[in-house]
């Protein structure tokens, strides 16, 4: 009995040692378990102390959306989470002749074929500040500061296969030409002359015609210069445009020189134009007439008692009619408003000529000359305006002088003279009193010179 007893112990103590050791088997399993659940976590990034500094190695690992893409298509790259935290940045573009990587991720299929990428990333300044705090928040890291953390990038290379397929889908190619005017000026005088310009459709210069047209106001040519006609503040300016046959095929030649168009037959490529108007509106300004203000005065020296007329400068063959300043402070003259000048005193009168200005009327009939003048016949009085007048003030000179009388006394007394003169003797005239002296002299040459010839046969004969 005792014997079975100390059996019974033994084996007791046996099972008792075996259940210990069984539970720390599974406490021993549970523990490798959990390092494996926290070693996977931490897989994205590899993490080394040094010190007070940290470096955080990064493993990116990327995604496609689609390893499959129709031509034409596109997809988007993603990168996975670092520290759980979703971060982004600036991926490598890349391209070649079947796929393209944009900065965003952006990737596009262009060609029917397999490919693969290998993509690659620069984070964010904001996506680093957010792992580095995520390190920090994990236990035991809290006292780690943000400037002691440096991140860095593996030098592992991830291969991401693509395929491009032929798209099942019959794509229209359509190219709008809708025309895109411009213009170079938008306000003009009356003559003048601007240029439409139209913008250039899948980077081609477009050759073509404008449709002829022409309003009161404004007219446009085939070449799309447009010529100012008549004075209008808001002249509607509307272009239409045809583009050539020659164009057209350049346009569908430069479609097929995109990328992804490479193969497209011309009767897949077709156009169409929206139904919209640019409409310009052309500022016309009215037409200047130029003004002579120039006052001029028949006759600069006038007697006594004697007029001389003041009077504005012919305007385009029309003498315009002003009312002149009295001039009341002048003691050599009196001037009316019509522009008469009488003289007064002996002496130098300068005549202030400065007038008010023109008559609502008179500015009409000049206007009439000039349209006359210049033939514009397609322009009325109302599309012109008077120039602008000089602000100086104009003056003229005018001697006064003494009046004579018929007695030909110059005091300008009405007395007569009592002396008497005797008749004078009736002289020759200037051209007979030179005739007389011609005849003379030649008489006395011929009296010389029979002296002259008997003294010599004298002489002979001696």
């Amino acid at each position: 009995m005792k014997k079975k007893l100390i059996f019974v112990g033994i084996v007791s103590s046996i099972l008792f040692s075996v259940n210990v050791l069984a539970e720390e088997v599974v406490q021993v399993e549970n523990s490798v378990e959990a390092q494996t659940v926290v070693k996977e976590k931490e897989e994205d990034v590899e993490v080394e102390k040094e010190d007070k500094k940290v470096t955080i190695t990064v493993k990116h690992k990327f995604s496609i959306n689609q390893s499959k893409l129709e031509v034409g298509k596109t997809t988007k790259l993603k990168v996975a989470p670092i520290l759980g935290v979703e971060v982004d940045g600036d991926y490598k573009e890349f391209k070649n002749e079947f796929i393209e990587v944009k900065n965003d991720g952006t990737v596009k299929a262009l060609k029917e074929g397999k490919t693969s990428i290998a993509p690659n990333i620069e984070l964010s300044k904001d996506s680093i500040q957010k792992v580095k705090q995520a390190y920090i928040k994990q236990p035991g890291n809290e006292q780690v500061k943000e400037e002691n953390i440096d991140i860095v990038y593996a030098m592992i290379q991830q291969i991401i296969p693509v395929e491009i397929m032929k798209s099942e889908e019959t794509e229209n190619h359509q190219i709008d030409i809708t025309p895109s005017f411009s213009i170079d000026k938008e306000k003009l005088e009356v003559g003048e002359s601007g240029k439409v310009s139209i913008a250039p459709i899948e980077g081609v210069a477009l050759k073509g015609k404008y449709k002829p047209s022409k309003n009161d106001f404004i007219e446009l040519k085939e070449d799309g210069t447009y010529t100012a006609l008549k004075p209008n503040k808001q002249a509607v300016l509307t272009p239409f445009f045809e583009i050539s046959e020659e164009s057209l095929r350049s346009i569908k030649e430069a479609y097929k020189k995109k990328p992804g168009n490479e193969g497209i037959p011309d009767e897949d490529i077709t156009f169409y134009q929206r139904e919209m108007l640019q409409v310009f509106h052309i500022e016309i300004e009215k037409v200047v007439v130029p003004i002579n203000w120039t006052v001029g005065i028949d006759k600069t020296t006038i007697k006594v008692g004697e007029t001389a007329q003041l009077s504005l400068a012919s305007q385009y063959g029309y003498a315009p009619k002003v009312d002149y300043p009295l001039n009341e402070e002048n003691k050599f003259v009196k001037v009316t408003k019509e522009g008469i000048v009488t003289g007064v005193e002996v002496g130098k009168a300068s005549i202030n000529t400065t007038f008010d200005g023109l008559s609502k009327e008179e500015e009409n009939k000049i206007k009439e000359a000039f349209i006359k003048e210049k033939k514009l016949t397609n322009l009325t009085i109302d599309d012109l305006e008077i120039g602008p007048r000089p602000e100086n003030i104009t003056s003229v000179g005018v001697e006064v002088v003494a009046a004579s009388t018929s007695g030909g006394n110059n005091s300008g007394g009405n007395t007569t003279s009592k002396k008497t003169y005797a008749p004078v003797k009736k002289l020759p005239k200037t051209g007979e009193r030179q005739t007389f002296i011609t005849i003379i002299s030649g008489l006395l040459l011929v009296v010389a010179s029979s002296f002259y010839l008997n003294k010599r046969n004298k002489q002979e004969l001696d």
